[in-house]
């Protein structure tokens, strides 16, 4: 997981989780490309945002593919 809070993508400060969300990028993270590879509820619990770019971290270690 992205352990900097910074964004991969637009590297904005500030990734967030679930609760973090308001109500409107609730619904919005629901129609991401990840929805279809994951729950919502292990998105919810696993999973940040960044919501300048919609960037989703997954909670993968990138050391991992490397």
């Amino acid at each position: 997981m992205n352990v900097n809070n910074k964004c991969l993508r637009c590297d904005k400060a500030g990734m967030k989780s679930w609760e973090e969300l308001n109500d409107e990028e609730h619904e919005v993270v629901k129609r991401l490309p990840a929805s279809a590879e994951y729950s919502l509820e292990e998105r919810k619990a696993t999973h940040r945002w960044c919501t300048r770019c919609w960037y989703e971290d997954v909670g993968q270690d990138l050391q991992d593919f490397s």
